[in-house]
């Protein structure tokens, strides 16, 4: 063997443990909740040798959520194992090289759903994978951001099996899918009657034969394996319409008046032309249906888009493949078609090369089970469409 050259790594063994950790920090109330919960119990059945990140909300965290010391030691044990798993993510993480990673972190809290499935992670073993609540985590400005918000300045402790993450804020778990969120905003009607309208034009061009359907994949799917896909949504609310000169959706479906209408060609088993009013709003669900198709194989497999505000980098999203090339490779690869950039901390989105403004993101990361929805300030449309 030849000799060794150079000077040994300093390395500090990490002795203490998570409990440890836990055990001498200054968390009452999430200790208090520990201890009442089934926690111990739970982790024993899981082994305890697993690894943990456990975000820990400060006391002052749980005050002003209303779990006051007195609320926790009446509240169930079930209803303090379902807030406490949410807070557990199973995994370990170097904290300074996450630190200084342009990724997220995507942590899989302890926190499952039996009434929800997604696609399995490894195809073939199952129909489907039950569904665990994610954590979305980015190091970024000094501060840790989970699910795009600000939540924690405080230092991490590393521990040999987990880290103890102290975090500003209670962590509540999405309950409602993208659709809900939109139906019952308030803001969105005119986006949601716009779509929906589309759909049926159509329907109605294409004789049936042509699926379009805006809420595929933002609300639970019927009668399929899984039921729950990750999505984000850039949501116009009714006054962006109205900015734009468009006071009702009739107003902005005469749009469509401008093209030949769209007629389905059995020849070929495809729709020729298509709706301005589609182009219009496409942009917004990342321009999924302008994707290649093929008449008989259809089109690629759309990836995964639930990004939050501090994903919404070129850097890291500018070549993503939106949707692949389909079961046999053929297709072309359709890549994100949005450009970012930032202004004075606010997000901003556009359609690559368009000359409109870029749409600034309003109110970010309203979290739902699916992904986020970022309300926008203007109308996304691509270079070339007049208003």
């Amino acid at each position: 063997m030849p000799e060794e050259e150079g000077q040994p790594v300093p390395h500090t063994d990490i002795t203490i443990t998570l409990k440890e950790v836990l055990t001498a920090s200054p968390y009452t109330l999430f200790k208090a909740a520990w201890q009442r919960s089934n926690m111990d119990k739970i982790m024993k059945e899981k082994g305890n040798k697993v690894p943990l990140i456990l975000l820990v909300p400060s006391d002052a965290a749980f005050i002003a959520d209303g779990l006051t010391l007195e609320v926790i030691n009446k509240t169930n044990p079930e209803l303090l194992d379902s807030v406490l798993l949410y807070h557990a993510i199973a995994g370990n993480m170097k904290v300074e090289d996450f630190k200084v990673s342009e990724n997220r972190f995507t942590g899989r809290t302890l926190l499952e759903n039996p009434n929800l499935r997604v696609k399995p992670a490894v195809s073939g073993q199952s129909q489907f994978d039950n569904y665990v609540y994610l954590q979305y985590l980015k190091y970024a400005d000094g501060a840790l951001f989970i699910n795009g918000k600000k939540e924690s300045t405080s230092a991490a402790v590393q521990a040999k099996d987990g880290v103890l993450w102290p975090v500003d804020h209670l962590l509540h778990k999405p309950t409602k899918t993208i659709l809900q969120v939109l139906e019952e905003d308030g803001r969105f009607g005119m986006y949601l009657e716009l779509n929906l309208r589309n759909d049926a034009l159509i329907a109605e061009f294409s004789e049936g034969a042509v699926y379009h359907d805006f809420t595929q994949g933002i609300t639970l799917a019927a009668n399929a394996n899984y039921n729950v896909v990750f999505n984000s949504v850039f949501a116009i609310p009714d006054e962006v319409f109205h900015q734009a000169g468009f006071n009702t959706v009739d107003d902005i479906l005469a749009l469509n008046d401008r093209n030949p209408t769209p007629y389905f060609d059995y020849d070929t088993y495809t729709l020729v032309g298509g709706l301005a009013t589609d182009t219009l709003v496409a942009y917004n669900r990342w321009g999924t249906m302008f994707s290649p198709r093929d008449p008989q194989s259809g089109g690629g497999e759309q990836g995964l888009t639930n990004f939050y505000t501090n994903d919404l980098t070129n850097n890291l999203l500018s070549n993503y493949t939106v949707v692949s090339s389909g079961a046999y490779g053929k297709l072309p690869v359709y890549t994100n078609p949005l450009e970012f950039s930032k202004e004075g901390g606010t997000v901003k989105v556009k359609v690559k090369g368009s000359g409109h403004p870029a749409a600034a993101i309003t109110d970010p990361d309203i979290n739902t089970i699916m992904g986020p929805v970022h309300v926008v300030d203007h109308l996304m449309v691509p270079k070339g469409f007049k208003l």
